[in-house]
């Protein structure tokens, strides 16, 4: 954060909301400097307070964010703080996110995109639980699209949490929560750590392959003992005649989606499954390096960015070019401009014949004083 600055001083904010919170929302702007889009979310300190959100609460997401370096994982530019906004600067991702993507493809999602999509969800836990951090929140609306990357994002459940603890607070998107979650209520819990993101991660997976359907909402309502039991139907193969490829993708979705934490796959080994090793490392219509060097994505999208803010500027000069001819021909309506050729001699006189009046002229105002 800058020392003295504000977040006007260094982004245009534009009057485009991104996303609507609680107690607070998300607006794009523009990096006065570099001329990127860059999100901005904006936390209404007055509404958190009234809400219950803690102060701490908020600069846990903000260390979070500080602590993450990767190409999935949204991206912390700065943040600022008056007397009534916090304003944290993101990435900007342009692509919806994974739910809505979800929804409009359905069954069309390929086996290839479905296991790349899936390797770079895992990518992006592993780096969380690298630096001890469970994100408590996995799920499709979750993961943003920039370019065909994906992206986390939504750190607010996120914390801080050593290998080997456990914690007991009750939160997340039900949906999402595995069963160690869940029975914190009835007290048959002794908490959860890292593998509750494998669970909501498969969860996700099963969305993938089996045409965005959830594994455990039916009717728009949660079936419980289905979580409860890991219960999973597949229905129809969405991978035609790859049944064999298809049941490998199956056979990774119940060994995440797996009731009891100690048989749940690490995110290591969800990483090594062959499944995701034949078509999850690949990267969409982008050179290899975006897999070897995380930046490269990231430059990507920046030139993807600059390519319209230029045709934007383009535009709006051959505007402004239009708008002036247009001023200079309303002028002055007695002003004819005629465009007749004449010969080089013609020009001379022309322009003698000016010269002379032009000193004939001086000489008479001198005579007379």
């Amino acid at each position: 954060m800058g020392l003295g600055q504000s977040v006007e001083d260094l982004y245009f904010q534009q009057k485009v909301k991104l996303g609507q919170g609680g107690f607070g929302s998300v607006w794009r702007a523009i990096d006065r400097k570099t001329n990127l889009f860059v999100a901005v979310k904006e936390i209404d300190k007055m509404k958190a307070y009234w809400q219950g959100a803690k102060r701490s609460e908020i600069q846990m997401e903000i260390s979070i964010l500080r602590a993450c370096d990767h190409v999935n994982i949204t991206h912390l530019y700065n943040y600022f703080e008056d007397s009534a906004f916090i304003s944290i600067v993101l990435e900007y991702c342009d692509g919806g996110d994974l739910d809505d993507k979800l929804k409009e493809r359905g069954w069309k999602v390929p086996e290839e995109q479905a296991s790349r999509w899936m390797h770079q969800i895992c990518s992006a836990i592993r780096h969380l639980h690298e630096r001890d951090i469970c994100h408590r929140d996995i799920k499709p609306g979750n993961f943003m699209l920039s370019a065909s990357i994906l992206k986390l994002s939504d750190f607010g459940f996120a914390r801080f949490l050593p290998k080997g603890q456990t914690c007991s607070e009750n939160i997340g998107t039900p949906a999402f929560m595995a069963p160690e979650q869940h029975r914190l209520k009835s007290g048959s819990s002794n908490g959860y750590g890292h593998p509750v993101d494998i669970w909501a991660a498969g969860c996700t997976l099963h969305m993938l392959i089996s045409g965005g359907r959830h594994p455990f909402v039916n009717n728009r309502k949660l079936d419980m003992p289905s979580l409860l039991d890991g219960n999973l139907d597949f229905g129809l193969t969405m991978f035609g005649d790859l049944m064999g490829s298809e049941t490998l993708a199956r056979s990774l979705c119940r060994r995440m989606v797996c009731p009891a934490v100690q048989s749940r796959l690490t995110i290591e080994e969800t990483l090594m499954d062959p499944w995701l090793q034949i078509h999850g490392s690949q990267v969409d219509a982008l050179p290899q390096d975006v897999v070897l060097h995380g930046n490269a994505a990231q430059r990507y999208q920046q030139l993807q960015q600059q390519l319209l803010l230029a045709e934007k500027q383009l535009k709006e000069a051959e505007e402004r070019e239009l708008t002036l001819k247009s001023k200079l021909q309303k002028q002055d309506d007695s002003v004819v401009l005629i465009s007749i050729p004449i010969t080089m001699p013609e020009c001379i006189k022309r322009c003698t014949s000016c010269s002379l009046a032009r000193s004939s002229e001086r000489l008479e105002r001198v005579t007379c004083h």
